[in-house]
């Protein structure tokens, strides 16, 4: 379970510029998974944003946006992951995507004054720096603003359309496996998530995701502890089931299977 933070309690976090080197330490993280808002700012001046933003770590699972609702903050994922969610008309609780380090959300409600257009969740033990439009008007020139949005926006649009594309023309133990290897990488081959979440990503029943993290588990291709599903081969994690003549990469589907029934 979630709890929701009041985001007047996310307004006075330390300072990250407390101490020179607790921003040496972030700027050498944020190098490694550039976040696509600031593309373009310099290591300067990325050193002299981050002295007057603040970073909060929510070890527990913490609701820091919430549909429907105004966004106080936007936030730079520093480490760990974000859980971005939706609920339809109907109360239906759809999972709409895994946010990652040097992702940023809450950004579009920040300089749009409209309110949260999903929900967003920390997982455990995630790192997020706060921003406002004022600070990023501050330090970045309007047309690197529009660019930045611009590339955000089009990232965005292509991994909608993958998402349409699998989850219309996929078998759930395909969508199962994609969502698998969307959410890990070679350097980051583990992801914390539970059978029920993976349902949601999935569109799935969670006896069919049972069922299949057995199976991969059974082929060695996945491992499976408390809560984390460790991918221990991509190559064959990324290959059509048995009788298929389809290949995933990295989670996008390169065409549909024969099999959609």
């Amino acid at each position: 379970m979630s709890e929701a933070v009041n985001q007047h309690d996310l307004a006075s976090p330390v300072p990250v510029g407390r101490r020179n080197f607790d921003i040496v330490e972030w700027l050498d993280h944020l190098e490694k998974a550039p976040p696509a808002l600031f593309k373009g700012l310099s290591r300067r001046q990325m050193a002299q944003l981050m002295s007057e933003t603040t970073i909060q770590h929510l070890r527990r699972p913490t609701e820091i946006l919430r549909q429907g609702e105004p966004a106080r903050w936007g936030y730079l994922i520093l480490r760990g992951r974000i859980e971005v969610s939706f609920i339809d008309v109907n109360g239906n609780r759809i999972l709409a995507h895994l946010a990652r380090v040097g992702e940023v959300l809450g950004e579009v409600e920040q300089f749009s004054g409209l309110t949260c257009a999903a929900t967003c969740t920390t997982l455990p033990d995630t790192t997020v720096m706060l921003f406002d439009a004022a600070l990023v008007l501050k330090h970045m020139p309007a047309d690197l603003i529009l660019s930045n949005f611009a590339g955000i926006f089009h990232d965005r649009l292509t991994r909608d359309n993958r998402q349409q594309s699998v989850a219309m023309f996929y078998a759930a133990e395909d969508r199962i496996r994609i969502h698998l290897l969307g959410m890990t990488s070679d350097q980051n081959p583990s992801v914390q998530i539970s059978q029920t979440e993976l349902a949601g990503f999935a569109g799935c029943s969670r006896q069919t995701v049972n069922r299949t993290l057995a199976q991969l588990r059974a082929e060695g291709i996945v491992a499976i502890q408390r809560g984390t599903v460790s991918v221990l081969d991509r190559d064959r994690l990324s290959l059509s089931r048995p009788g298929g003549d389809q290949v995933i990469l990295d989670g996008a589907p390169i065409a549909p299977h024969k099999d959609i029934a």
